[in-house]
């Protein structure tokens, strides 16, 4: 190479160092001059939505945009006034207009479910328009139930895609005590075994999947047990050989409702206790 290329290689390759120290000093410069305590943008996906609550603490959330309905667990941890404060579930009042932050993630439910709410801001107190416009999902979703209803059983749980809940049918079989007009009732039903009826399939499974089960009314107690569901229908003419359900470990969320691992290829009977009596529920976990 001739000394006049080497010279015009060389200045080039100065020239690309200069451009690369320029820059960094420039960014260095912009990177310094920004506060340390500067609040970084919170990325999560943020709605507006009025809080409706019942005088017996029931409550639903309304997301405004859209005029939908959906339920979500409050983060105690997460949860501020106007001014940035903690406050508690306590202090939230009827009407409150909030910005919810989460993973926004609604399950496709009605009303829908919130499972990733991961903040909570109050912007508003007690707007009495919203209540107005909004107050009638409080008595659609929170009805005051007849003496003689059982207790419904929701089955919720995420996947990769979203949270879902399935809702289990009328109960396979119940004993239930109630009072009306002043007189006491009892009512028995003589149900068939859960392998002798089609179950509600939750979900197909391929593995191991955690679930909890949601009831309009808490119960007192919880069992489960499980059949592999390779027994389905095998026992029609009698229940009399019908083998004993495998009892399935049970722990309770923080919301105080029942968990557990669900298994592929499993029938699941959910045998609830309450005040008025007893209840029995049925689902089914297939293997994909």
């Amino acid at each position: 190479m001739s000394k006049k290329a080497k010279l015009i290689v060389g200045i080039g390759v100065a020239l690309l160092i200069l451009i690369v120290l320029v820059a960094a000093g420039i960014r260095n410069h912009f990177m310094q001059d920004e506060p340390a305590d500067k609040p970084k943008a919170d990325s999560a996906y943020t709605m507006q939505a009025v809080y409706l609550k019942k005088e017996d603490g029931n409550n639903i959330f309304v997301e405004l945009e859209n005029d939908m309905p959906f339920t979500g667990k409050i983060p105690q941890e997460e949860l501020y006034d106007e001014n940035g404060e903690k406050i508690t579930e306590q202090d939230l009042n009827n009407g409150d207009v909030l910005n919810i932050y989460g993973n926004g993630i609604m399950a496709q439910s009605y009303p829908g479910q919130y499972n990733g709410i991961s903040k909570i801001e109050r912007t508003e107190q007690e707007n009495q328009e919203y209540i107005e416009e909004y107050s009638h999902f409080l008595d659609e979703f929170f009805v005051e139930k007849e003496p003689s209803q059982r207790p419904e059983l929701n089955v919720c749980y995420t996947d990769d895609l979203a949270a879902v809940t399935v809702m289990i049918p009328e109960a396979l079989g119940y004993t239930w005590t109630y009072e009306e007009n002043g007189e006491g009732n009892t009512i028995t039903t003589d149900a068939p075994h859960i392998l002798q009826t089609n179950p509600t399939e939750v979900t197909k499974l391929s593995e191991p999947m955690k679930m909890e089960l949601m009831f309009d009314v808490k119960p007192e107690s919880v069992q489960i047990l499980s059949w592999e569901d390779s027994l389905l229908g095998q026992y029609q003419d009698s229940a009399d050989q019908i083998p004993d359900g495998t009892p399935v470990e049970i722990q309770e969320n923080e919301e105080g409702n029942p968990e557990f691992t669900a298994q592929p290829g499993c029938v699941y009977l959910v045998q609830g206790q309450w005040e008025n009596g007893t209840a029995d529920y049925g689902f089914w976990t297939p293997s994909e």
